[in-house]
């Protein structure tokens, strides 16, 4: 009889397990016999980014605006520079996803900025040595022919990770 009460409980508490979400890796969430792939990545830091994308398709734009909202983040695409002044005059946000190619005219634009977002270039189809180039001046980078949506997901985790951890304490928290 024993045997069997325990039997049953073992049974109830892995169903009830199986159904509830349990913590794994810090702040991410894994439910139980489910693969992350299924349930989607959810952003550890929650951002407002900007999309400069003035060479990108439509099709490419709404994409990838697709996979940013999927991972929590709320992103805004401009396609031309009026438009990005316009945005950042309207808005702050946490960091502006471009070509590697743009990244030049909107760090310009960024040095007006009183609260200066972070920049996280985009390397698509670019050589050996344009990679590398960017690698040494950017911290993250994002190449969308070699990552994941997941692992260019967990890049701009990376990257605002990194800019949370060299931000000064105000005095509110000391």
């Amino acid at each position: 009889m024993l045997r069997r009460c325990f039997v049953a409980l073992l049974v109830v508490m892995t169903l009830v397990m199986a159904r509830a979400e349990v913590s794994a890796c810090g702040d991410k969430f894994l439910r139980v016999g489910r693969s992350t792939r299924f349930k989607g990545y959810a952003s550890v830091h929650p951002s407002s980014i900007l999309v400069y994308a003035p060479r990108w398709t439509p099709r490419g734009i709404t994409e990838f605006e697709r996979i940013l909202k999927r991972g929590g983040h709320k992103p805004v695409t401009v396609t031309n520079s009026a438009a990005m002044a316009q945005a950042f005059a309207g808005a702050r946000y946490d960091v502006v996803i471009t070509n590697y190619a743009d990244a030049a005219a909107v760090t310009r634009e960024l040095d007006t900025l009183p609260a200066k977002p972070a920049l996280l270039p985009l390397v698509y189809k670019a050589s050996k040595s344009e990679v590398a180039a960017a690698a040494a001046t950017y911290q993250c980078l994002l190449k969308p022919e070699k990552m994941t949506s997941f692992q260019a997901l967990e890049e701009i985790d990376k990257l605002i990770e990194s800019r949370l951890k060299s931000a000064p304490v105000s005095s509110s928290t000391r």
